[in-house]
């Protein structure tokens, strides 16, 4: 088996390199092509300056088979990317009349008028191909030179990421492996509530010495997206089948899914509706359900009870369980599920207590500590106590998928068997 394909990823743009703006790029495309097989040799990051942005570029285009450029693709006079490729490419600038028709569309929808200087976003060099921006406004393109591919991409991580996965993808693959259809070379799962390092480890031990199996992670803030390439297919099954052995189908799903999604779909199908009742999260998992269109047909509502005297006077939690037990406590997290349900005309109530930190921890409860049930109209109460590491947003946003996890278990019937 010989070395894999070389490739290196340049960043444009001085808000990087002063550190203005944190640079997730390489993160999310390194593990993406590490796992299509490759070795990146070298992430740049380069400021708006066309010498040094021209020298690295063709540095990178000699030493390596793929060149990813990120960035630099906006309206603006330091917007270099489309220029600085055309000039090492040894091409000009061609102007697409369909993209700035495209761009004339959007804003005119919006109700604004595009400016003269978008213009420039309609230009492509000559004898690379345009990937369309189904989320933004600039479009990325792709194209040769000489034995290296180089694939131009937007900044925001948004727009970059769904063209890398839904267009340079496939455009890499046919590239360098051939045009076979990448769903039957492929299985993607989505792993919730496991540690990156956790699942990292797990992979390896399944996986043991068998040759040519290859993996990709993509964190997002909710879930990591995994995708298995390469080997055989029973052995990319035999991968996937090890996962849900050692983790459980809750916590490892097939295909590219978000908990908010899986809880939404279980609520519409049986037409029942859900409340919540966050302390530590403040709204983030109504946040995380009413982030999807529709979201009203099974979304009654909310109640931030943060303080005690909110959960005493919304929720009719006592002041006895308050005292005795501390906010923080599967008593307390019951009372909040059982007064939602008493007060609302929903089939399924939710409830969030914890320490988010990071202040406001003991030893007996640490920062992390958290509490969460689910209490079904049909079905009972599930409740959960969890201990989360990281700060506080990453405890809050752990915490978050905790509960929308325990509701569609609850809801299912299925064995909640959640820890981190």
């Amino acid at each position: 088996m010989g070395d894999p394909p070389a490739s290196i990823i340049l960043s444009v743009g001085t808000e990087l390199t002063e550190g203005s703006i944190l640079n997730t790029h390489f993160r999310f495309l390194g593990a993406e092509i590490k796992g299509m097989g490759f070795y990146t040799r070298r992430c740049v990051q380069i400021p708006d300056d066309p010498d040094i942005f021209r020298r690295e570029l063709r540095e990178a285009a000699q030493s390596s088979v793929l060149v990813i450029i990120t960035g630099g693709l906006g309206p603006t006079s330091d917007d270099l990317t489309r220029g600085i490729v055309a000039e090492v490419a040894g091409t000009t600038l061609r102007f697409e009349s369909s993209i700035w028709e495209d761009l004339v569309l959007r804003y005119s929808t919006q109700g604004r008028t595009i400016a003269s200087t978008n213009r420039k976003q309609a230009q492509i060099p000559s004898g690379f191909q345009i990937m369309p921006n189904a989320v933004g406004t600039a479009p990325g393109f792709c194209g040769q030179m000489g034995e290296c591919m180089v694939l131009a991409l937007p900044g925001p991580p948004a727009e970059l990421e769904e063209m890398f996965l839904n267009q340079a993808v496939p455009l890499i693959r046919n590239r360098f492996f051939g045009a076979q259809n990448l769903q039957s070379s492929e299985i993607i799962a989505t792993s919730l509530m496991i540690p990156e390092s956790v699942l990292e480890q797990a992979l390896q031990q399944i996986s043991g010495t068998e040759g040519g199996m290859l993996w990709s992670t993509r964190v997002a803030h909710d879930r990591i997206v995994l995708t298995l390439r390469g080997s055989q297919p029973r052995e990319r099954q035999r991968i996937l089948s090890g996962l849900l052995d050692r983790f459980g189908s809750v916590r490892i799903r097939r295909g590219d899914v978000q908990p908010s999604r899986l809880l939404y779909d279980a609520l519409l199908q049986r037409e029942e509706r859900i409340a919540l009742a966050e302390s530590c999260t403040g709204g983030l998992v109504s946040k995380l359900l009413t982030d999807i269109p529709g979201s009203s047909q099974v979304f009654w509502g909310t109640l931030v009870a943060y303080s005690n005297e909110a959960k005493q006077s919304l929720l009719g939690v006592s002041e006895n369980v308050l005292n005795d037990s501390g906010a923080v406590s599967a008593e307390v997290v019951s009372g909040m599920s059982e007064g939602l349900l008493q007060r609302t005309p929903v089939d399924l109530g939710v409830a969030v207590t914890g320490i988010a930190g990071p202040e406001g921890g003991s030893e007996k409860k640490p920062v992390g500590t958290v509490w969460i049930s689910a209490r079904y109209r049909r079905g009972g109460e599930l409740r959960r106590g969890f201990h989360f590491h990281g700060n506080r947003d990453s405890i809050r946003r752990r915490s978050a998928v905790a509960a929308l996890l325990l509701a569609e278990c609850a809801l299912l019937g299925l064995e909640a068997d959640l820890e981190y």
